[in-house]
């Protein structure tokens, strides 16, 4: 198997080869258990993944540090959705705009559950560019008031806005550091600069934000996917399972019910009479006339095999008694009872017949001698 990958990967080498590695396991005759890994490109261009805030965590001495924590976006959540069977459905994953600054999204999911089953799950987002514009305004008014902590913002804000004040605080990672507090007669222009421009730019992107949102919260729900993560985190592949209808066809139950089910897909076709019996070796057998009940003609001569002499003529002219008590070669018996010696034979088909489907045949077909095939047609 790694040869094999390795053998790929040199003659792929000038392409961006998307190869999910996947583990498959028989459950039953009829399922498989599919689990794909998925790697996540935390590189900051990627896409993959988006800054969503901090979060304390464990540090090695057993102390809380601060770590930035990360959120799938939409390209590893389609990986994701492909890698576990995740099937949305495009009637009902759509969105829709309520309003000029509002957009609401709706997804809906379906995936196939271990034991064959189906799950669901719906959800929606919505983003209200107003009430938006409203967290931004608040959150840009602290900032003047208390000090733009971010060095490269504070930086920026003292160029665009001088004469402020820099002071001593901590950032958010516990740490001490410098921030600037723009004067008191620059923030509110401060303010209203800072929403403008994350309005503008969440109106551009604001109804894709809404059907990632939504799509991500359908994903997560099927297949349980957390809010965050750290970039330790996100280093480690996914690995996501996924049950497919694939027969084991070396079990001969399964071969047999789709022998079955072949054979009823062709008396659809033709009818049923084509169909032959499945016997429960896999073979097949001609079907019987259960209401046919051979002893009521085992007495006509007509069905018996023409194989068969007439055992009473090899003892014509004696009983069977006295020719044993003899012990003496019967005299040649005559081939056929009929008056001219000869070997009867159909008149209709020329094949030779016994005796006594001669003497039967001209009984009961005015006269004619017919064979037993010949005798059927006339009746």
């Amino acid at each position: 198997m790694e040869n094999t990958i390795n053998a790929i990967q040199q003659k792929y080498s000038d392409c961006n080869l998307l190869m999910p590695m996947s583990t498959e396991t028989q459950l039953n005759p009829f399922y498989k258990l599919t689990v794909s890994s998925v790697t996540a490109d935390i590189s900051e261009s990627s896409g993959d993944i988006f800054k969503v805030g901090t979060t304390k965590v464990a540090g090695p001495n057993g102390k809380d540090v601060w770590v930035d924590v990360f959120s799938p976006a939409k390209p590893l959540l389609m990986k994701l959705a492909a890698a576990a069977g995740i099937q949305f459905d495009p009637n009902n994953t759509y969105g829709e705009y309520i309003s000029k600054n509002c957009y609401k999204a709706k997804a809906y999911g379906a995936l196939r559950m271990p034991d064959g089953t189906g799950k669901t799950h719906c959800d929606e987002k919505v983003i209200n560019l107003d009430d938006e514009e409203d967290r931004f305004r608040m959150e840009f008014m602290d900032k003047s008031i208390q000090g733009i902590i971010e060095d490269k913002a504070a930086k920026e804000a003292e160029k665009m806005f001088p004469g402020g004040e820099w002071i001593n605080t901590v950032n958010k990672f516990d740490k001490p550091c410098k921030a600037y507090k723009v004067p008191e007669k620059d923030r509110q222009t401060y303010i209203d600069r800072s929403v403008m421009v994350n309005m503008m730019l969440l109106r551009k992107t604001f109804a894709e934000k809404a059907m990632t949102g939504a799509i991500l919260r359908v994903v997560r729900a099927l297949i349980g996917l957390k809010g965050t993560y750290t970039i330790e985190e996100l280093k480690k592949p996914f690995a996501v399972s996924r049950v497919t209808f694939s027969p084991d066809y070396s079990n001969p139950e399964v071969r047999s019910a789709m022998l079955s089910q072949g054979m009823n897909s062709m008396g659809n076709m033709f009818g049923a009479s084509a169909v032959p019996a499945l016997t429960g070796d896999g073979s097949t057998r001609e079907h019987i006339d259960v209401s046919f009940n051979p002893e009521e003609y085992a007495d006509n001569p007509a069905f018996v095999s023409d194989a068969v002499e007439d055992p009473v003529s090899d003892f014509v002219g004696m009983n069977n008694e006295e020719q044993f008590q003899n012990n003496t070669p019967p005299e040649e018996a005559p081939k056929n009872k009929t008056t001219d010696e000869t070997t009867p034979v159909c008149v209709e088909c020329g094949r030779e017949v016994s005796a006594a489907v001669a003497q039967y045949s001209s009984a009961n077909f005015g006269g004619r001698v017919l064979c037993m095939s010949c005798q059927k047609k006339e009746a």
